[in-house]
């Protein structure tokens, strides 16, 4: 049998079971309205029942009041109790009731609580026997269609998701070679080049020049000079960033050096300023290349941006494709379940033409 044929006669059967059903509710819910006049006429019974005489005064005051309790609250749980649906709900209620009251009231009334208890036990039995009778004339819920529609609609997710990635590649792709053209260009190149030279010459003299500071670095501490002497001798840097003061500070300490220290100290006061004024010179011109340099790359900047979102994308679209690669699995096997289950109701084999999706 084809899976539409299937499916049809499935939903044929479901649908003449579920007028079956219909008329087993009526059947059963006029059932239940004799029981439940039944069960109240024997509650009344109990209710104006006496109690036999010669009965201890505690007891009976313990049974009375149970009594009571128990004609109320079988009561107001048949109240509640208009259809056999209903009584399925309410059952462990009155089971609840009667043995929470019933085990002291039947010590004065046996006779009437045993009437109650054959009735309520009915009630049991008639509830089981129509759940029974329903599930016999209502085929079991069987999701075929509704499994194969979410199978073929996430199949198509999942299918727009990965020509999404394939997409976004090929623009990452081409994102990367325009990237690459720019630096790899003769401009940029020979730009970098000039960039990472001029870095290393402003690096080269500063170390120079601190290497000839640091020799002066003791001799200063020893001095206990204070102020700029003093801030030297724990950073040479400070040196270079306060030429005017470490020259005057030089000029007057100069005299009271020896040895490597004075030498070092003379070769700064001859060099010193040189030496600064070419670092600064390379400095601007550090500045001019790495202006050119962005000027260079500045056409590359929303390209680098776009780029990044693609990856940032990628990766979202790739997460949401091994999410939908399980759930397909996992509806693949609830279908093929849901297959056997309808074959098996049929008792004939399903034929699918093509794969679900």
């Amino acid at each position: 049998m084809k899976l539409n044929e299937a499916i049809r006669e499935y939903e044929l059967r479901r649908e003449e079971g579920l007028k079956e059903a219909e008329k087993l509710r009526k059947k059963y819910d006029k059932w239940l309205g004799k029981k439940k006049k039944e069960l109240l006429k024997a509650v009344e019974k109990l209710e104006k029942a006496r109690p036999p005489k010669k009965v201890d005064e505690k007891l009976l005051q313990i049974v009375e009041t149970d009594r009571r309790n128990y004609v109320n609250a079988i009561r107001h749980a048949l109240e509640g109790i208009q259809t056999i649906d209903d009584l399925g709900k309410r059952l462990q209620d009155l089971a609840k009731v009667h043995f929470d009251y019933g085990k002291h009231v039947i010590i004065l009334f046996e006779k009437e609580v045993y009437a109650i208890n054959s009735l309520l036990k009915e009630l049991t039995e008639g509830y089981a026997k129509f759940r029974s009778e329903l599930e016999e004339s209502i085929p079991p819920k069987i999701d075929v269609v509704a499994k194969l529609e979410e199978l073929r609609e996430t199949h198509r997710e999942f299918l727009e998701k990965r020509e999404a990635i394939s997409r976004l590649a090929r623009k990452l792709e081409e994102l990367r070679s325009n990237l690459e053209y720019v630096v790899s260009s003769e401009e940029f190149v020979e730009t970098n080049r000039e960039i990472q030279d001029i870095s290393k010459e402003i690096r080269s003299v500063e170390l120079e020049l601190r290497s000839k500071v640091s020799k002066l670095q003791k001799p200063l501490k020893r001095m206990r000079l204070g102020g700029i002497a003093d801030e030297v001798a724990r950073d040479s840097g400070v040196a270079l960033e306060r030429p005017n003061e470490f020259l005057s500070l030089l000029k007057a300490v100069y005299p009271k050096l020896d040895g490597k220290a004075q030498k070092s100290a003379r070769w700064l006061m001859e060099n010193f300023e040189e030496r600064l004024s070419e670092m600064s010179a390379l400095r601007s011109k550090l500045e001019e290349l790495s202006k050119r340099r962005e000027e260079i790359l500045g056409d590359t900047a929303q390209v680098q941006a776009e780029f990044q979102a693609i990856e940032r994308e990628l990766s979202i679209l790739a997460e949401d494709v091994k999410k939908l690669e399980k759930k397909l699995l996992r509806l693949e096997n609830e279908l093929k379940a849901e297959l056997e289950k309808l074959e098996a109701y049929l008792g004939e084999r399903i034929e699918l033409t093509s794969s679900p999706p």
